[in-house]
């Protein structure tokens, strides 16, 4: 009367529930992953600082990067200062065109730039010089025509602390920002 054929078949049916559980959180998960973007306005300071050692003396140079984002507007700002006193500010607007995961990183188009310059600045250091030709690159409207999206990834997050560590597609450059 224990017909093993019957016995068999029953034992999948009683894995089933937890598989279609399991399947249920998969589907959720990515639907998630798929909806949710994080959409939190942020201010981020970064800065870093460089020395020269050809140079004699207390000069060195630093930057200092602002990234804020409000909705889908982005701002960026790069400072170059020399001994505590702007010397070029490049500085855009963009639109925020996709969040994207597992790493959050956010691509950014941007629409509009500017430059301001001390006067007395002649020589500008090869790096500002980049920084100018990769925003001219990246700008979508004006003489420059369609310009190319750039990336910018979250590595990591610590909102407790307030600190944040990002990576610029362009140069791969590592920034710790300060959250505001």
């Amino acid at each position: 009367m224990n017909n093993p054929l019957q016995r068999e078949l029953f034992i999948g049916f009683r894995s089933t529930p937890i598989l279609i559980t399991l399947i249920f959180i998969l589907g959720l998960c990515m639907a998630l992953d798929y909806f949710v973007e994080p959409n939190e306005d942020v201010k981020l300071v970064c800065s870093s600082n460089s020395y020269d050692h050809n140079h004699n003396g207390s000069q060195h140079v630093s930057l200092r990067f602002e990234v804020e984002r409000i909705g889908n507007t982005v701002k960026l700002q790069m400072t170059y200062l020399n001994d505590h006193k702007d010397i070029v500010t490049v500085s855009g607007i963009g639109t925020l065109v996709e969040v994207s995961a597992p790493v959050l990183t956010y691509q950014v188009q941007l629409d509009s730039a500017a430059f301001k310059s001390d006067l007395l600045q002649e020589v500008y250091d090869p790096h500002m010089q980049e920084t100018v030709r990769l925003v001219k690159k990246s700008i979508t409207s004006g003489a420059a025509g369609k310009g190319e999206a750039f990336y910018i990834k979250v590595l990591e997050m610590d909102k407790t602390a307030g600190f944040v560590t990002i990576q610029l597609n362009e140069r791969n450059a590592l920034w710790a920002c300060k959250l505001q």
